[in-house]
């Protein structure tokens, strides 16, 4: 059974991809530049922006670092992005279920994530 928090966990490093796609076009970083900076390739900073892969912890510090940021900031900022009113809405409704059904909906919240992940 996937609970609520794990659901947001998976939410919120999906977004992490996006996060650093903001930060570093902010910072005027190309994605090959980023890549170069932490010792990765371009195509892994790619996937993990258009969030297909994701990365190490250590592969995380090293791009927070590259960003001039802390991996706090870049959860922070994750977490940020899920305050969406209209997922809010819908993850209260699903906490509102009986647990049979709320792990239902949760499990397919889950495999659907996983699947467009693989894409």
């Amino acid at each position: 059974m996937i609970d609520n928090l794990f659901l947001r966990i998976i939410i919120v490093y999906m977004r992490l991809g996006k996060v650093v796609q903001q930060l570093r076009k902010e910072k005027g970083l190309s994605q090959t530049e980023l890549a170069q900076k932490i010792g990765k390739s371009m195509r892994l900073i790619t996937y993990f922006e258009r969030g297909v892969a994701g990365v190490s912890l250590d592969t995380l510090y090293k791009i927070a670092e590259a960003l001039g940021v802390s991996v706090s900031e870049l959860f922070i900022k994750a977490e940020e992005k899920f305050q969406d009113p209209e997922v809010t809405i819908l993850m209260n409704r699903i906490e509102d279920l009986p647990e049979e059904d709320r792990a239902v909906v949760l499990d397919l919240i889950a495999t659907y994530l996983a699947h467009k992940r693989k894409k």
